[in-house]
């Protein structure tokens, strides 16, 4: 009885714990699918939004190859050229295919015949594109189409609010998706949202540039732009350091020239001096005073036994005086300072020298002193002179 008790409980929770088992397997199996469900739509709208891109790029690639054989066949055929105003990327009208047909069928050349069936065939090419870009399209919301001045996120955002996203959410979907920097006019912006999640993606539309090749441009100016601000910097900075360098030769040589200044103001001066005292020597009158007696015993001057005063040798000077005749003509002699009375009379050796001509004595009242006045200075320049009195 016991034992068939326990073998019923250990059923109980065996059931039990199957049950839990069954109902953890259904949550996960609920969540992986509702988790993998959203991303696979987004996944597959991208997918649908890469394929409309893709079948842009090929109609615009055979509607250019389509211009290109065209004005190629004009080229040659200036009297029945072929109008290329109404080829677009939906391809020719009718009546242009109509009337291709028939070129191909009256051209005798080979080679423009050829040319002018590859034009058919692209046209073909361009139709079969432009149907399954409608199919594609079809599947597919809306694009927006870019307009000047609109930015990805912009875009984005009055999508999420149109959609009813609250502004703060709408932000913070935006941020965690990846968004085209820089949009031209006529990119086509796709925009998916669906319980909770977003997504959006850009193509070319009706702009001159892929977004790819915008960005790629884009990058390109920006590394020019870069490279030429570099390489202007380093020009700057080479710059810099020439006219550092120009500096310091400058600097060196204005060093070198004021040293060379200097040196010759220098000989400047000691020239001016040179040229002062020779100048003060060519101008001056060396000469000496004293009594006859004292000058004769200099050897000076001498008087024969029979004879007058005359010169015996100037050369004998001792301590001269000199007078710079530019600044005065007047050698003023004292009684007290020769050691005599009084002056008598005053004497100038050598004797060549004419008394009131070329000179003149005025004695002051008193004999005291007497001055001599060389009154033709230029005969006394650069010449010794001796001065006794009696």
């Amino acid at each position: 009885m016991f034992a068939l008790r326990r073998r019923s409980d250990r059923g109980s929770v065996a059931l039990i714990v199957s049950i839990i088992v069954v109902v953890l397997v259904v949550v996960v199996l609920v969540f992986h699918f509702l988790s993998r469900r959203q991303p696979t739509e987004v996944k597959n709208f991208q997918e649908l939004v890469l394929r409309v891109d893709k079948l842009n790029t090929q109609i615009s690639d055979r509607e250019g190859k389509i211009m290109d054989l065209v004005r190629k066949y004009n080229t040659s055929h200036q009297d029945g050229s072929f109008d290329t105003t109404a080829i677009s990327s939906l391809g020719m009208t009718a009546e242009q295919a109509e009337t291709l047909a028939k070129r191909v069928q009256q051209e005798k050349d080979v080679s423009y015949r050829g040319l002018l069936q590859e034009v058919i065939t692209l046209n073909g090419q361009m139709d079969q594109l432009n149907q399954e870009l409608l199919d594609v399209r079809s599947k597919l919301p809306a694009p927006y189409t870019v307009k000047q001045g609109d930015s990805h996120f912009k875009v984005c955002l009055e999508f999420l609010l149109e959609k009813g996203v609250l502004e703060e959410d709408a932000v913070k979907m935006i941020e965690q998706t990846s968004l085209t920097a820089e949009l031209l006019p006529g990119f086509e912006v796709w925009s998916y949202y669906n319980e909770g999640v977003f997504g959006s993606f850009v193509t070319q539309g009706t702009a001159r540039l892929s977004p790819n090749a915008l960005a790629r441009s884009t990058k390109r100016r920006i590394d020019t732009e870069r490279q030429n601000l570099i390489q202007a910097r380093n020009q700057k900075e080479q710059e810099v350091k020439d006219l550092e360098t120009r500096r310091a030769e400058l600097q060196d040589q204005i060093r070198s020239l004021d040293e060379e200044r200097k040196t010759a103001m220098a000989q400047m001066t000691e020239m001016s001096l040179k040229n002062e005292t020779l100048a003060r020597q060519m101008n001056s009158v060396t000469y000496v005073t004293g009594t006859l007696k004292e000058l004769s015993k200099q050897g000076l001057i001498r008087k024969p036994t029979l004879g007058k005063w005359e010169t015996s040798d100037l050369d004998k000077m001792q301590n001269p005086n000199s007078l710079d005749l530019r600044a005065d003509n007047r050698i003023t002699l004292a009684a007290s300072a020769l050691g005599v009375g009084r002056i008598g009379k005053v004497l100038l050796f050598p004797r060549s020298y004419v008394e009131n001509t070329d000179y003149k004595v005025v004695l002051s009242e008193d004999k005291q002193t007497a001055t001599v006045v060389l009154q033709k200075t230029e005969k006394f320049q650069f010449t010794k002179l001796v001065i006794a009195v009696d």
